[in-house]
Formats: structure tokens, C-alpha cells, sequence
């Protein structure tokens, strides 16, 4: 996965995220995967990202996994020390996550809901989180990370955990409290779905609403999407002041527990021919959930100093047909 670092002094002064840099050569070859077939390209471009060695090019935005966000549209966030990544498995981007670096937790991750079964996987983390310059854009356990680079360039378990969070944070949660996936791995199949395994995509969630009244919500998102394309954001706003970490010892904070959890949808519902839209909050020390549409919930996280400005979704999640044009001729979600 590639990311890039956003500064807390102005937009102006962006390390954004890292992009793919192709030589000559494998550009070349990259043209040519258009004219193959699609199993065919997908067998190409993990032979070329194999035999050819990427290099690391610092861009603004998502523009490596813009798919997972409905019509190309990135909402805009309050700068912090966020930083973007497209998470990437075995050589595939599966979706996308603004990452907090000073609260170690997920502002939100971005996302197409799939139809299929589940699969697990060790805990991961992102090695360019550790050292930027690390070639890796797989997400790693952290044992195969410190093994990889156990002879050129050793690292110190203890700075895996500098701007990230680290299996051991979440082995030391308070009682009560989960890993609670943002995109979680009930939502994909396969490799997407092991690809949600990664702690920049969790924070420490209430048991009891993550098992519950939130997995009723992810439930029907999914039941949404075995006829639709859903686009779905969701995200945590971290809590304030000094008591609500999960801590690394007597005095260093670790990991932030979110004081609410929030999520958005988006997509074309063929059966009905209408665009669907909404949003939910749950205050993270509950079992309820708070139904909101788009414009309130935006109004919600603005409230909490999240968003900066425009829309959540491209247009409000709605786009204006043609004269005499079909709205069911054509999924308006699809990019």
C-alpha cells in the first residue's frame, strides 16, 4: 500500500501519499495490458509488478485506489497528521483509509461492499508507517517486517508502533473493548477480505456495540449490496483529553478509543430506480445507533471538527439524468 503524510501547518504543505513511478520499459508493457483480456491483464501486472522493482513518487490525493470512492469524490478532512493509504494485499489495492498518526487510529477507510464469504488472517501492519523509504507496499505482520529486514536495515519492534498501533496495543485494551474492523472483513471475500486485517483499520470499539446494534448496520449494508453497488465510508472520532488511551505503560499514551463510530452509504437501487443514501453515528460506550441522513451527518462531524468542507459523497450521492433517459440503464455509482 502507498502513502502519503498530510501537514498539520496548511494544505499548502502536503507530503501526500506515494504513488508508482514505471520505467520506459514498463510502461510500455503496461500499455499493452488494455488490448488483453482481463483475466490476462491481471496475470500481467502482477508478473510486472514482480519482475520490475516500483519506485516511490509523492502525489496529493488517492489517485492509486480512487474506485472506492463514489465518483472519484475524496471528502475533505481538517488537516491533522493523517496520512492517505491505499491498502494493498498480494499485490492489489482492496480499499482506502485516512490514518491518524497521533492517535493511531483510522479517521475513516473507503470502500465498495462485496457479496461473499469471509476470511481471516494474522494482524498487519504498514511498513511505510515505520520508515517511508521502505520499498513494501504489501501490508505485513509485524514479524514478517522486522524478519524481512533483519540484516540491511534492522528495526526495532518498538518503532513499529511510533505512528501506527501494534498487536501488542490491542493485546493490552481495556475490558470490554474489541478490535472494531471500520471495513470490516464480513463485507468482502477472498484476499479484500483478508486485506481488512490490518491495524490501520481498526480502533478499540465497545464489545458490546461492535457485536451488536453495529454488526445489525454492516449487516444491511451487505444485504444492500447482492443487487447494488454500494459505496460505503465509515469512521471513528477520536475521544479528548488524557484517560481514554489504550496505554503503553505507566505514562506513554498508545492508542486512542474513539468516543463515536459513523458511517455512510451510497448507491443506486436497480429494484426501486432510486438513488439510496444515509448515514449512522454510535456513541462508542453504547448500543444504539442514530440514524442520519447525508446532510446531517455531515453536520454531525463538522460539529466534531472532522470534515473541512463540501459533501461525503460526489453531488449528495445523486446524479441528474438526460431528458427521457433511463435511470435504471445504468448504475450512476459505477465510475
Amino acid at each position: 500500500m502507498w502513502i502519503g503524510m498530510i501537514q498539520t501547518a496548511s494544505r499548502t504543505e502536503l507530503q501526500p501519499q506515494v504513488s508508482v513511478v514505471l520505467t520506459p520499459l514498463q510502461v510500455l508493457l503496461t500499455r499493452r495490458i488494455s488490448d488483453l483480456s482481463s483475466m490476462q491483464s491481471s496475470v500481467t501486472v502482477c508478473l510486472l509488478l514482480l519482475v520490475f522493482p516500483v519506485n516511490a513518487h509523492v502525489v496529493e490525493n488517492f489517485e492509486m485506489c480512487m474506485e472506492y470512492f463514489y465518483k472519484g469524490h475524496v471528502p475533505e478532512w481538517t488537516p491533522n497528521d493523517h496520512v492517505h493509504i491505499c491498502q494493498m494485499f498480494n499485490n492489489r489495492y482492496h480499499f482506502a483509509t485516512l490514518y491518524d498518526t497521533t492517535n493511531r487510529i483510522p479517521v475513516y477507510s473507503a470502500y465498495v461492499v462485496e457479496d461473499g464469504k469471509s476470511s481471516d488472517h494474522r494482524w498487519m501492519v504498514e511498513p511505510q508507517l515505520v520508515k517511508q523509504e521502505f520499498e513494501e507496499a504489501n501490508m505485513m505482520t509485524e514479524n514478517s517486517l522486522i524478519y524481512k529486514h533483519r540484516t540491511l536495515d534492522p528495526i526495532d519492534p518498538k518503532d513499529i508502533g511510533t505512528r501506527q498501533a501494534t498487536d501488542d496495543d490491542y493485546n493490552k485494551r481495556p475490558d470490554g473493548y474489541s478490535r472494531g474492523h471500520l471495513n470490516p472483513n464480513s463485507h468482502h471475500a477472498g484476499d479484500a477480505s483478508k486485506a481488512t486485517m490490518t491495524l490501520t483499520n481498526i480502533v478499540p470499539q465497545k464489545q458490546s456495540l461492535n457485536e451488536k446494534k453495529w454488526k445489525d448496520h454492516e449487516d444491511t449494508l451487505k444485504g444492500w449490496a447482492k443487487d447494488n453497488k454500494v459505496y460505503v465510508l465509515v469512521g471513528a472520532i477520536p475521544s479528548k483529553g488524557k484517560g481514554n488511551w489504550i496505554a503503553r505503560g505507566s505514562s506513554e499514551q498508545g492508542v486512542n478509543i474513539p468516543d463515536y463510530m459513523w458511517v455512510a452509504h451510497c448507491y443506486y437501487n436497480k429494484t426501486s430506480q432510486s438513488y439510496e443514501s444515509g448515514g449512522a453515528t454510535a456513541k462508542n460506550v453504547e448500543n444504539k445507533i442514530y440514524k442520519y441522513t447525508l446532510s446531517q451527518l455531515q453536520a454531525f462531524l463538522q460539529q466534531h471538527n472532522q470534515v473541512a468542507a463540501g459533501q461525503l459523497f460526489h453531488n449528495d450521492c445523486y446524479v441528474e439524468q438526460a431528458a427521457g433517459a433511463s435511470a435504471a440503464a445504468e448504475n450512476p455509482c459505477d465510475l
